[in-house]
């Protein structure tokens, strides 16, 4: 099975714990480009970058393995193209800020699609 259930428990604790690694790594992140040490904050911007991807494809519902960012169809505009920024200088302050925009606006997105998807369930036929 390649699509994974849209609102199942399982995958809501995958969404948390990514989430909460994020938050962590952010905090690391902040830390870092705030004393200037882009060294030490590539790692954890690698490990940013695998975290978003890993949400992006969550919320969407589907497998990495099988799927590409084109064919997710919650996310943030123009996500091709500032995820392409970020890996290509992923030492740089304006790429941790870019991936930190990137988490804020597809956890918009999975919200909204969260709350769509409980109103629909909610409604009488």
């Amino acid at each position: 099975m390649d699509r994974i259930d849209s609102f199942s428990q399982d995958r809501d604790q995958a969404v948390e714990r990514v989430l909460g690694e994020w938050k962590q790594c952010k905090e690391n992140l902040a830390t870092h480009f705030k004393n200037r040490n882009s060294e030490k904050a590539l790692p954890l911007m690698e490990r940013g970058i695998d975290l978003f991807e890993q949400f992006l494809f969550l919320s969407n519902s589907l497998n990495d393995d099988l799927y590409a960012i084109k064919d997710c169809k919650i996310k943030p505009v123009n996500v091709e193209e500032r995820l392409d920024f970020i890996v290509s200088r992923p030492k740089l302050f304006h790429s941790y800020k870019q991936l930190a925009e990137l988490f804020a606006e597809q956890e918009k997105q999975f919200a909204k699609q969260a709350v769509l998807y409980g109103a629909k369930n909610k409604r009488p036929d």
